[in-house]
């Protein structure tokens, strides 16, 4: 009796937890790599930190790289560096994020776009309550409104290209959001 009933169960059970490993193993999801060899990545931010490390990286990867910063001196600085360090050339372009007009026209003298990286970002240190306004809406203006400002001038192009390669839209972020959420409990 027992030998039919571990039967039973045996027939019941086992042949959906094949089916279930079967299923896994024919449909998991795959990474899909898709390479930036003689694609345009333009990259805010990109003349220090983060910003100049991807450059540099997708430089090396072959492909064509615009950076863009505010401080003319130190894109020059950057652009000679990668070149250096890969033997390719960067755009370079310099506008402040929060001038849509200024991004605009950076977007519009560059390359079509298949990568953006808004990887631009300010923070001002301290307690909440000891912030200038000022410096809460440099804040948002820069990390946020920035971003916006940079997709809205690029999105059109990356849409509207002849050819039907994949593009992509990245947002750098930092932990700067989670240092103030931990001072606002370290202070109430």
């Amino acid at each position: 009796m027992a030998a039919a009933y571990f039967s039973f169960i045996a027939l019941c059970i086992l042949p959906p937890i094949f089916l279930l490993i079967f299923l896994k193993l024919i449909i998991r999801p795959r990474p899909v790599r898709i390479p930036i060899t003689s694609r345009h990545v333009f990259i805010t931010g990109g003349s220090r930190g983060i910003g100049f490390a991807l450059a540099r990286q997708a430089a090396a990867e072959g492909a064509r790289v615009t950076i863009l910063a505010r401080n003319l001196e130190q894109l020059e600085e950057a652009k000679t560096s990668i070149r250096l360090s890969t033997g390719v050339d960067v755009a370079i372009v310099s506008a402040d994020v929060r001038d849509f007009d200024a991004v605009k026209l950076a977007v519009e003298s560059a390359d079509p776009i298949h990568v953006l990286i808004c990887n631009q970002g300010v923070f001002a240190s301290g307690e909440l309550v000891n912030l200038e306004i000022k410096e809460v809406k440099r804040m948002i203006d820069v990390n946020l409104i920035g971003s916006f400002n940079l997709v809205k001038a690029a999105l059109p192009g990356m849409k509207n290209r002849s050819d039907r390669r994949p593009v992509s839209i990245a947002f750098m972020s930092s932990q700067a959001g989670q240092v103030c959420t931990r001072d606002l409990r370290l202070h109430n």
